[in-house]
């Protein structure tokens, strides 16, 4: 299935053009987490083709801190944010300051990064660099951090890589998501990150989605391949039923079409029905039992 053409010709790509739309947050976008909290600022545009956007602009950090194990770093408001350029699509790039105080010393973090895509894939690309006062090696800071000692003989090579993803995980995620879903006027704001489970980063996943009244929900969803979902789902005295599409990055053609039908026999018991139609078509009837 085809969307927007006919015949053997090539599929017309979705007509749909983003002219500097804007998204501008003067600050109130917070983070509010156990191991992170802070507040955000930025403005940024959103342009280009439907498959093609690109995103101009910059988020800063207002303040902010975060754990990583038992030392809180104090962000530099300064020298931390994400900036997005229209020759980069939508990959940002980003630069983290913060620093420290833990057992005596001073630590400095600086982390540099971007996202970028090699190969067809989107890959992150991350340097961070610690120093201290008085002065340590990196491996001796890693062990000061993780240990409580600047005793390097039982630190893993890989723990400021570890150290430093919980951090930006921790910013980036939680109570950003409904800061963001309320500030924009959503009912839901979501970014899921497979990465973390074993998956690839291109399949980072970013869903918004708005009730029009108490039983019809839309939603849009997209990947950093550039694959994007369109949803509904309606529900009403014990009846729902549900639409999406898939569409494919690049030509936007339309990889996958899914229904489902269900009722609520009881509190208790609901059946349903579902059509998958992609490479071939597919049907399935399930039964949900409550308790």
């Amino acid at each position: 299935v085809e969307l927007g053409g006919s015949g053997a010709g090539k599929p017309t790509p979705v007509p749909l053009i983003f002219e500097g739309v804007r998204v501008y947050a003067e600050r109130g976008v917070l983070v509010q987490e156990s191991l992170a909290q802070g507040e955000l600022k930025g403005e940024v545009f959103l342009g280009g083709s439907y498959t093609d956007p690109y995103l101009s602009g910059q988020v800063e950090a207002l303040w902010g801190n975060f754990r990583l194990w038992d030392s809180l770093f104090t962000l530099d408001s300064t020298a931390s944010f994400l900036r997005f350029f229209p020759d980069r699509g939508i990959l940002p790039e980003f630069r983290l300051r913060a620093q420290a105080e833990t057992r005596g010393y001073k630590v400095f973090l600086e982390a540099r990064g971007e996202f970028l895509r090699e190969n067809g894939r989107v890959k992150v690309r991350l340097e961070p660099h610690f120093t201290s006062e008085p002065p340590l090696s990196e491996p001796e800071i890693y062990a000061l951090l993780t240990l409580g000692t600047p005793d390097v003989t039982r630190l893993a090579e890989t723990l400021p890589q570890v150290a430093l993803g919980a951090a930006l995980e921790n910013l980036v995620l939680g109570q950003l998501e409904r800061e963001l879903a309320r500030s924009l006027g959503l009912d839901r704001f979501q970014v899921q990150l497979p990465l973390l489970q074993g998956g690839d980063l291109e399949e980072t996943r970013f869903s918004v989605g708005k009730y029009l009244s108490p039983e019809l929900f839309l939603g849009y969803q997209l990947d950093l391949r550039g694959e994007q979902t369109l949803s509904a789902q309606y529900r009403r005295d014990g009846l729902s039923f549900s639409l999406g599409s898939t569409f494919l990055p690049g030509d936007g053609r339309l990889a996958r079409f899914t229904f489902t039908l269900g009722y609520d026999l009881t509190p208790a018991l609901g059946l349903s029905f579902s059509l998958e139609a992609a490479d071939t078509t597919r049907f399935g009837v399930g039964a949900l039992y409550r308790w």
